[in-house]
């Protein structure tokens, strides 16, 4: 029986911290046989007891069971990112993320002999198109290309693999490339296991670049959509500066345009098989199945797949830094800065170090940039960010400056709190404790199937070992705060990066050029003999799962007369404990107000600073959430600590002290961000722009307190507000491991008034009547038109509407097979990102809305209007795709498990809506699904 200890790299990183050898916990990784069948790699202590299991041909299954749901995460991931384009044609891996969605000579084929043919004349041209620089010969040659993939498209069954995977019950269908891997997702029902994995084996067999010119068309509006993106310019600048001679600074994963404008089908085919290798492959699950069942059907699916060897990569070594260097870019929305340090990649102990200075210096409590700039409001905002590469990594710190703030101000202060760090000047405790957050984050993540897999992957993209995820925090303990100290000093130094992202227009946004694109036809009703062999196949049953909201929630009195809404936690050792106030903005516009002034206050026992170091000692937070209508104070910790968190909760809430200068800085911060929202084309478009089409000019959105109002507000007066809300009803809602009792007990010291007040009225804004049609316009300097059609439907919740838009928006305005999809995007190639639906509101009283959104080039923007309008107002018809939606639903209902806080949450939801606060509307929406018929 094959047995290890920490792998060797692993014992050198503690020893180079000069950790004895007996204080490091040591991690066995198990090799030993699972079964008599198949042999897994696993590590003694892991908690989400991960197996790996490698085919003879080297593909590696990652697997984590989580009988929690009948559901398993998956993810496909290839070593294969940005880092590995050809540097003549960048944006590659990308766009082979986007192809793999198109099908295989029997996926999406309804015609290989003759596709194939029209497919090869299609990539030679592109050749011919590369190397032409005559503009009428280019035109010449694309509008031939135009016509032969407009012939092409007739020998294919438009958008087969989304259609199949629907078909499976899947969700959150995506794929994502970055600088080192390329990942494909989905969210299967359990019982899909075999035909899912006999779909993806036949869909990574090739790479089939049909429909090529329109999804090419896709990538330049994504090119474009990232020029008007800020953080995105601030990016590619710090990898620049940081990357002079690598592919993490001098290859984006979108590509340059030069590139975009001449793709190489030759090019991307041999990425592909180069890349695209069981040896370099991983698949990853987390959920609900048999290992030695998914190991079968790997071996059977994917065995015969064949290794390939492959070239070592060469990492281009990085000039030493010994200066600090500055870059300015320019950009529509608010400015902020960033710093940035070049470390050492993923085989160097740097990245662990690095992760935990980030913790000591930005943590949401009690880091350094927490207490000393946040707190004291010296700045408007800050944090630190890490890149965690192979090669090498980068970490550094972002700030955005407070009115009449200079950027150079916010980057001397955060420069200054790295200096601390080089001193020492920070507590030993805050060490421990940051190590304790992670750990508790750690816990939290792997909670869902989603976080396990995403450990996971990561594991592979980067070559980690996963005894290092086990074992990680508890290396990390052995860290001393002199070992902080020297490894700060020697890598912090003027060998920085400086970024400016001032605000302006840009002038060096360079489009990609729409070219002339013929709309292609798509067949929607017909399906290849292979997608019919998949649908044939008959899978287990999954029966649904129904909540009981009144035996699920139990809900008790306090002695104080109070009642408590009770979950028990029976995964971890977390807890939540909140405090509900059936009130918000709409009830009192200082509501808000009052709760964000008291996340800088301290009390007559502890300073402001001092209030976060406590709750972090403890492992635990205390937050604030404030909306329309509700309002939450609640704690978040580990549950050893509730009774202490709780009784300091308590104390700030009845204790809290004013602090007239903290108040006149909220202010003229909350004008600063009222003043980069509308720097924010987000926020004008989706929350100005469209509470303004709903409501007119009076909103949720608009309605609050104006700068003179907040000036005239006396900081005593609020902290009193504070303090008076324990006389208003209320209501608490616990969710953790203790049994009722004892959380009951424990809850029963929350203080409260004899009598409480009612909660005050709420404001009612009157949503506009249905309009005629009009146009509201914002001119905002960008690349792309952001278009919004808005129509209101009933003026009231309507069970019914909620039931039919599930099918509709499925059917017609989300996901690659969709209406929308298939008609503004796959065909005429108007836009990156559009999409439609049938809202249902959140509020009993409020209206159902119709809405459909295009992002694209002004130059298409007309033609996009004209199509989107017309498949609204004529609906194409396809009843397949219909019962595919249906069938999708259904699936997706009878795996749905409501779980933890989500379980108070959604029947919060019921009752908002006007439905029976102890029965799951999913399952009327069932039963009403599976008689729905396509005329409906």
């Amino acid at each position: 029986m094959l047995k290890k200890i920490l792998p060797l790299f692993y014992l050198t990183l503690a020893s180079l911290y000069g950790a004895a050898q007996k204080d490091i916990p040591v991690f066995v990784i198990d090799a030993s046989s699972y079964t008599p069948g198949y042999s897994y790699e696993s590590v003694k202590g892991d908690p989400i007891g991960v197996k790996i299991y490698t085919l003879r041909n080297g593909l590696k299954l990652y697997m984590s069971v989580n009988n929690a749901e009948p559901r398993v995460m998956t993810n496909i991931a290839v070593r294969a990112g940005s880092k590995f384009d050809p540097a003549e044609t960048t944006g590659l891996a990308h766009y082979l993320e986007h192809m793999m969605f198109k099908g295989t000579d029997r996926l999406g084929a309804l015609d290989w002999d003759k596709e194939s043919e029209m497919l090869q004349h299609i990539s030679d041209l592109y050749e011919k198109y590369r190397v032409t620089t005559d503009v009428e010969k280019r035109r010449a040659i694309y509008a031939q290309i135009d016509s032969v993939s407009n012939v092409a498209a007739k020998t294919v069954a438009a958008n087969e693999y989304d259609k199949l995977v629907r078909a499976l019950g899947a969700r959150a269908t995506n794929a994502y490339t970055w600088v080192e891997q390329t990942v494909y997702v989905n969210d299967i029902p359990a019982n899909e296991m075999e035909r899912w994995m006999r779909l993806e084996s036949e869909r990574f067999k090739m790479v089939v670049l049909r429909l090529f010119h329109t999804e090419l068309e896709a990538v330049y509006e994504e090119y474009n959509i990232n020029q008007d993106r800020d953080f995105r310019k601030v990016f590619k600048a710090m990898g620049e500066e940081l990357f002079p001679t690598h592919p993490y600074g001098q290859q984006t994963t979108i590509g340059r345009s030069e590139h975009l404008k001449n793709p190489s089908h030759e090019n991307i085919q041999a990425y592909f098989k180069k890349y695209y290798v069981p040896n370099n492959m991983a698949i990853v699950l987390s959920g609900d199945f048999d290992p030695d069942s998914v190991v079968a059907l790997a071996e059977r699916y994917w065995g015969s797949y064949q290794s390939e060897l492959l070239d070592a990569w060469k990492s281009p070594v990085q000039a030493p830094r010994t200066t600090a260097s500055r870059r300015e870019v320019v950009g529509q929305e608010g400015p902020f800065v960033q710093v940035g340090w070049r470390l050492g990649g993923v085989k160097t102990a740097d990245p662990m170090m690095l992760e935990l200075i980030s913790g000591l210096l930005y943590n949401g409590q009690a880091g350094l940039l927490d207490l000393d700039l946040i707190q004291q409001q010296r700045v408007l905002e800050a944090n630190t960010w890490f890149w965690n590469y192979e090669d090498y990594s980068a970490f550094g710190f972002q700030g955005k400056p407070r009115e009449g703030q200079t950027l150079e101000e916010v980057e001397a202060l955060m420069l200054r709190e790295m200096g601390k760090i080089k001193a020492g000047q920070f507590d030993e405790w805050l060490v421990n404790a940051v190590i304790k957050d992670y750990k508790l984050s750690r816990l939290r993540s792997y909670e869902s199937n989603n976080g396990r897999v995403s450990n996971m992957t990561n594991a592979f993209i980067l070559g980690r070992p996963w005894d290092f995820y086990v074992s990680q925090y508890d290396l990390m303990r052995v860290i001393t705060k002199e070992q902080i100290m020297e490894f700060a000093q020697r890598n912090f130094g003027e060998n920085y990066a400086i970024v400016y992202k001032r605000t302006g227009t840009d002038q060096a946004v360079a489009k990609v050029e729409k070219p002339p694109i013929t709309p292609v036809k798509l067949n929607r009703d017909v399906t290849t003999p292979f997608a019919d062999q998949i649908l044939k196949t008959v899978s287990s049953d999954i029966s649904p799962e129904f909540i009981d909201f009144s035996q699920a929630i139990k809900t008790t009195k306090l002695p104080s007369g109070i009642e408590l809404d009770y979950i028990q936690n029976k995964e971890n050792n977390a807890f939540y404990l909140y405090y509900v106030w059936e009130m918000g903005k709409a009830n009192d516009k200082r509501l808000p107000m009052a709760l964000n002034y008291l996340t800088y206050l301290g009390t007559d026992r502890y300073k402001p600073e001092q209030l976060q170091q406590e709750f972090y000692k403890l492992g635990c937070s205390m937050d604030i959430s404030s909306g329309e209508d509700v309002s939450y104070i609640y704690l978040t910790g580990l549950s050893e600590s509730y009774q202490e968190a709780l009784a300091l909760m308590e104390h700030v809430l009845s204790s809290v002290r004013p602090d007239d200068a903290k108040w006149q800085n909220i202010v003229e911060d909350v004008m600063s961000k009222r003043a980069n929202a509308k720097k924010s084309k987000e926020t004008i478009l989706r929350s100005a722009m469209a509470n303004y089409a709903k409501f007119g000019a009076t909103s949720p959105f608009t309605d609050i307190l104006s700068e003179a109002d907040m000036t005239a507000i006396k900081p005593a007066d609020l902290t009193d507000y504070i303090k008076s809300l324990s006389g208003i009803e209320h209501r608490l809602f616990y969710y953790g491991p203790d049994n009722l009792a004892d959380a009951q007990r424990i809850a029963g010291t929350h203080k409260v008034a004899a009598k409480l007040k009612a909660v005050p009225a709420a404001k009612n804004y009157t949503e506009l009547a249905t309009p005629t049609d009009r146009v509201i316009f914002v001119n905002f300097p960008m690349v792309q038109a952001e278009l919004m059609m808005l129509s209101k439907g009933t003026p009231q919740f309507s069970t019914e509407e909620y039931i039919m838009s599930e099918l509709y928006n499925g059917y017609f305005g989300s996901g690659l097979s969709s209406i929308v999809f298939q008609e503004i995007r796959e065909s005429k190639a108007l836009a990156y990102s559009a999409n439609a639906f049938y809202g249902s509101p959140t509020k009993a009283n409020r209206a159902h809305y119709f809405q459909a959104y295009v992002g694209t080039q002004s130059d298409k923007l007309k033609d996009a209007v004209t199509a989107m309008r017309a498949i609204i107002e004529d609906m194409p018809v396809s009843k397949d795709q219909i019962e595919g939606a249906k069938t999708s639903a259904i699936k997706r209902i009878e795996s749905e498990r409501i779980r933890r806080t989500n379980i108070y949450f959604t029947r919060r939801s019921n009752i908002d809506r006007g439905l029976d606060a102890n029965k799951d509307a999913r399952k009327m929406v069932y039963d009403r699904i599976k008689t729905v018929t396509p005329e409906e």
